[in-house]
Protein backbone atom coordinates (compact mmCIF):
# COMPACT_ATOMS: atom_id res chain seq x y z
CA UNK A 1 0.00 0.00 0.00
CA UNK A 2 1.61 3.30 -1.04
CA UNK A 3 1.84 5.73 1.89
CA UNK A 4 1.59 9.52 1.04
CA UNK A 5 4.46 12.25 1.20
CA UNK A 6 3.18 13.95 3.98
CA UNK A 7 2.12 10.71 6.12
CA UNK A 8 4.13 10.56 9.22
CA UNK A 9 7.65 8.45 9.36
CA UNK A 10 6.75 5.19 11.47
CA UNK A 11 8.34 4.72 14.64
CA UNK A 12 10.82 2.17 15.14
CA UNK A 13 10.54 -1.16 17.30
CA UNK A 14 12.32 -3.64 18.12
CA UNK A 15 10.46 -6.24 15.30
CA UNK A 16 9.86 -3.56 12.92
CA UNK A 17 8.27 -0.20 12.35
CA UNK A 18 4.26 1.08 13.71
CA UNK A 19 2.32 3.56 12.46
CA UNK A 20 0.12 5.57 14.94
CA UNK A 21 -3.58 4.18 14.68
CA UNK A 22 -4.25 8.27 13.55
CA UNK A 23 -1.42 8.73 10.71
CA UNK A 24 -2.93 10.46 7.68
CA UNK A 25 -2.31 8.23 4.39
CA UNK A 26 -4.07 10.41 2.53
CA UNK A 27 -7.45 11.11 3.39
CA UNK A 28 -7.37 7.97 5.05
CA UNK A 29 -6.05 7.00 8.85
CA UNK A 30 -5.26 3.21 10.04
CA UNK A 31 -7.99 3.80 11.87
CA UNK A 32 -10.54 4.26 9.50
CA UNK A 33 -9.09 0.58 7.78
CA UNK A 34 -9.72 -1.35 11.28
CA UNK A 35 -13.01 -3.00 11.68
CA UNK A 36 -14.54 -1.72 14.22
CA UNK A 37 -16.74 -5.25 14.86
CA UNK A 38 -14.22 -7.51 14.48
CA UNK A 39 -14.85 -10.27 17.14
CA UNK A 40 -11.48 -11.40 17.96
CA UNK A 41 -12.89 -14.28 20.19
CA UNK A 42 -15.65 -15.73 17.14
CA UNK A 43 -18.32 -17.64 19.22
CA UNK A 44 -19.99 -20.88 18.13
CA UNK A 45 -22.62 -22.61 19.12
CA UNK A 46 -22.95 -23.20 23.08
CA UNK A 47 -20.11 -21.16 24.01
CA UNK A 48 -17.53 -22.56 22.75
CA UNK A 49 -14.77 -20.77 20.47
CA UNK A 50 -13.25 -20.88 17.32
CA UNK A 51 -10.05 -21.62 18.42
CA UNK A 52 -9.35 -25.24 20.02
CA UNK A 53 -6.15 -23.83 21.89
CA UNK A 54 -8.49 -21.28 23.05
CA UNK A 55 -11.06 -24.12 24.69
CA UNK A 56 -8.82 -25.70 25.85
CA UNK A 57 -7.30 -22.92 28.12
CA UNK A 58 -10.83 -22.00 29.22
CA UNK A 59 -12.68 -25.68 30.14
CA UNK A 60 -9.16 -25.84 32.91
CA UNK A 61 -10.90 -22.65 34.20
CA UNK A 62 -13.60 -22.33 37.67
CA UNK A 63 -16.87 -20.41 35.85
CA UNK A 64 -15.97 -17.40 38.39
CA UNK A 65 -12.39 -17.59 36.40
CA UNK A 66 -14.21 -18.11 33.60
CA UNK A 67 -15.97 -14.77 34.05
CA UNK A 68 -12.97 -12.64 34.55
CA UNK A 69 -10.97 -13.80 31.46
CA UNK A 70 -14.20 -13.28 29.05
CA UNK A 71 -14.70 -9.39 30.93
CA UNK A 72 -10.68 -8.60 30.57
CA UNK A 73 -11.00 -9.89 26.57
CA UNK A 74 -14.01 -8.20 25.94
CA UNK A 75 -12.68 -4.71 27.63
CA UNK A 76 -14.59 -4.63 30.70
CA UNK A 77 -11.46 -3.98 32.66
CA UNK A 78 -8.15 -2.40 31.15
CA UNK A 79 -5.95 -4.70 34.26
CA UNK A 80 -7.03 -8.39 35.08
CA UNK A 81 -8.03 -7.08 38.80
CA UNK A 82 -10.45 -4.55 36.94
CA UNK A 83 -11.86 -7.65 35.12
CA UNK A 84 -12.18 -9.33 38.25
CA UNK A 85 -14.14 -6.32 39.85
CA UNK A 86 -16.54 -5.83 36.91
CA UNK A 87 -17.72 -9.27 38.16
CA UNK A 88 -18.17 -9.03 41.44
CA UNK A 89 -15.07 -10.83 43.01
CA UNK A 90 -14.89 -10.16 46.21
CA UNK A 91 -10.49 -9.59 46.24
CA UNK A 92 -10.56 -7.79 42.80
CA UNK A 93 -6.49 -7.30 42.99
CA UNK A 94 -6.01 -10.86 44.09
CA UNK A 95 -8.65 -12.81 42.11
CA UNK A 96 -7.50 -11.17 38.96
CA UNK A 97 -3.62 -11.98 39.31
CA UNK A 98 -4.49 -15.21 40.28
CA UNK A 99 -6.53 -16.02 36.94
CA UNK A 100 -4.05 -13.95 35.67
CA UNK A 101 -1.07 -16.34 36.48
CA UNK A 102 -3.27 -19.58 36.08
CA UNK A 103 -4.37 -18.94 32.10
CA UNK A 104 -0.44 -18.01 31.26
CA UNK A 105 0.08 -21.07 32.69
CA UNK A 106 -2.24 -22.96 31.20
CA UNK A 107 -1.47 -21.47 28.05
CA UNK A 108 2.27 -22.24 28.83
CA UNK A 109 1.83 -25.99 29.30
CA UNK A 110 -0.19 -26.27 26.02
CA UNK A 111 2.49 -25.02 24.07
CA UNK A 112 5.11 -27.18 25.71
CA UNK A 113 2.91 -30.04 24.84
CA UNK A 114 2.29 -28.72 21.25
CA UNK A 115 6.06 -28.24 20.75
CA UNK A 116 6.81 -31.62 22.35
CA UNK A 117 4.71 -33.50 19.72
CA UNK A 118 6.21 -31.54 16.74
CA UNK A 119 9.68 -32.58 18.04
CA UNK A 120 8.41 -36.53 18.11
CA UNK A 121 6.37 -36.34 14.96
CA UNK A 122 7.85 -38.46 12.37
Amino acid sequence: MPVCANAPRPRRTRHGRVLSLDADLGGLSLYDLVAADVDFLAHTAGGVFDDDRLNRVLRALTPAEYAVVLAYAEGEGTTWAEAAAYVGATNPDAFGERVRRKTRRLAAEQNRRAELARATAP
